[in-house]
């Protein structure tokens, strides 16, 4: 049967654990990580680091070709959804267009929160609506009619070096 450790012992290895512990901390540091420059600013666009960085991809129109702030905004009225494209897994983004006639720093992502269907937006009833399951949401992507109770998701939209720019997350905070 093994001796019991004394006081002494515990104190003896308490003490030789921490300073083993300190001098590999020491001799072998953690390698820091840099923050990857589309992830950061993808996530953050406002942050000084992406001042000259475009995160994302570019949108682009129906036929392919780069969308121009100004030439979008003088065409457009707000309040109407944009279709444009640039996004890999997505056959569309929907742009929107604020009151202050400004593009939004969000754009509708078009998939129903219901079962995953593509929606489709009807100008004439003002709503997106889910071709299975008549879903349908406002031009903000909020749920007017069910059966999908989630509003639409939405991607972060960066307007920045006379670019419109699509980036594949999130905002940080949803202001519908």
């Amino acid at each position: 049967m093994p001796t019991p450790m004394n006081r002494r012992q515990f104190w003896h290895y308490l003490a030789g654990g921490t300073i083993s512990s300190l001098s590999l901390g020491y001799l072998l540091p953690a390698r820091s990580r840099k923050p990857d420059l589309e992830d950061l600013c993808s996530r953050f666009p406002q942050n000084s680091r992406c001042q000259d960085y475009l995160p994302g991809v570019q949108a682009l129109d129906e036929k392919g070709n780069p969308l121009q702030p100004d030439l979008l905004l003088s065409a457009q009225t707000s309040g109407v959804p944009i279709p444009v494209k640039g996004l890999s897994r997505l056959p569309v983004t929907y742009l929107i267009v604020t009151d202050k006639h400004e593009i939004a720093n969000y754009g509708i992502n078009p998939t129903c929160t219901h079962l995953g269907c593509t929606v489709n937006w009807k100008a004439e009833q003002n709503r997106f609506i889910c071709p299975c399951h008549g879903s349908q949401y406002d031009p903000q992507g909020r749920v007017v009619h069910g059966p999908a109770k989630r509003s639409l998701p939405l991607i972060t939209v960066v307007v920045k070096q006379h670019q419109i720019r699509l980036v594949d997350q999130k905002p940080a905070l949803d202001p519908r």
